[in-house]
């Protein structure tokens, strides 16, 4: 497979993770449509979990700073269950 014949988005992902990656892509998910999450979405579970660790009942503001996430989302994240 050559990179350079490919195009649009099909030549941006080649790019990015390589001909054996768009490849393994194809084999796995070949014409489906598929969703890729934002970076944070990913990241999601993992920041819930360490808020859940640090928090110690008061500091909710402070996590928000931290984390970046107003002091509601930090309560909310941390009183919902894990999935």
């Amino acid at each position: 497979m050559d990179i350079g014949k490919l195009k649009g988005k099909n030549r941006e992902i080649a790019e990015l993770i390589g001909e054996e990656g768009l490849i393994q892509l194809a084999k796995q998910f070949g014409g489906s449509k598929i969703y890729i999450p934002t970076l944070s979405t990913l990241k999601r579970s993992e920041v819930s979990e360490e808020l859940k660790r640090q928090y110690n009942g008061n500091n909710a503001a402070e996590l928000g700073r931290k984390y970046k996430l107003s002091e509601r989302t930090v309560i909310r994240m941390i009183m919902k269950k894990s999935t």
